[in-house]
């Protein structure tokens, strides 16, 4: 089974045979943004997932798997959330460096939520879907700000390796990210404040992590945080808790039949937390005001 997190090939890789920026690429947006923020000023990113559509059931292009095979480092988040790139690198010799970001032990991780488990408890036989998530983390781990921090220290060190010749240009991008991050958080907190009293169904879960950060209250999800759309009883007991001061959240990437047609007196809102209209230098600050700008839409 191949290591999805490569750190020994870090200390044993070479530094690029030239001055040239290294060939990075990046299977998400929200990775994409931050990893464009460290190599400001040296190189952009490639970005595989570079149109806004899910990235659990994606089939790559020709070009895409050419980009993966030109490029010295590669960023991910890992199986649960592409197991497609993951197929897709393990049939390669992998000479380039492979860095799956959702395995790096010191993020906050939450376990994967059965469509059931919001609200009242249910029992395991009461399941009323054909899957579970039994042992697996939720992959929307980027909607925690503090996951992102993480990853901008450990992307930056790769990237130092890699590419020494721009060791300094990293470590000073590296400062204002962090800081930017820090300040658009509590700038989000402030914002999100008034919809602490407001429970929100979202069209797919995706928002877990945002949820516990920000103090939201989410009290069912249409479809599960791999995709999975819910079944019968789930959705049944989900447009029971339906009435006019709940607002129904759905996911650009992620579009649901039964949020896209909700009477009118239910209050909604869109929210891309893949942020593709935020890619850019300074991308996760803007992220995160995009989605509390969003989400104030469910406020009175």
């Amino acid at each position: 089974m191949m290591n999805r997190l490569i750190f020994t090939i870090t200390l044993l890789l070479a530094p690029l045979a030239n001055a040239d920026a290294p060939r990075v690429v990046t299977s998400i947006a929200p990775l994409q943004g931050l990893v464009a923020d460290i190599m400001a000023g040296v190189g952009t990113p490639i970005l595989l997932l570079d149109e806004p559509v899910s990235p659990h059931d994606f089939a790559m292009r020709p070009s895409q798997a050419k980009a993966i095979s030109d490029a010295d480092v590669v960023f991910y988040i890992g199986q649960d959330l592409e197991p497609w790139l993951e197929k897709a690198l393990r049939s390669r010799d992998n000479k380039e460096l492979l860095v799956a970001l959702g395995d790096i032990p010191s993020l906050h991780r939450l376990e994967a939520r059965e469509l059931d488990e919001f609200g009242e408890h249910h029992e395991e036989d009461d399941h009323d879907h054909d899957h579970d998530h039994e042992g697996a983390y939720d992959p929307h781990m980027w909607l925690d700000p503090s996951n992102a921090l993480v990853w901008l220290d450990i992307i930056t060190g790769v990237l130092e390796i890699a590419d020494p010749e721009n060791k300094l240009t990293y470590r000073e991008n590296l400062a204002e990210a962090h800081s930017a991050i820090v300040i658009a958080t509590e700038n989000a907190r402030r914002a999100l404040t008034p919809l602490a009293d407001v429970e929100l169904i979202v069209g797919h879960d995706s928002t877990q992590y945002f949820e516990e950060v920000f103090g939201l209250t989410v009290i069912g999800a249409f479809s599960a945080s791999d995709g999975q759309n819910a079944g019968a009883r789930s959705l049944n007991n989900l447009l029971g808790k339906l009435n006019p001061g709940t607002c129904v959240v759905e996911d650009v990437t992620h579009i649901s039949r039964i949020a896209a047609n909700l009477p009118d007196n239910i209050k909604h809102a869109a929210i891309d937390p893949m942020g593709y209209d935020q890619l850019g230098a300074g991308y996760y600050p803007r992220l995160l005001s995009s989605l509390a700008q969003s989400l104030s839409e469910c406020g009175d």
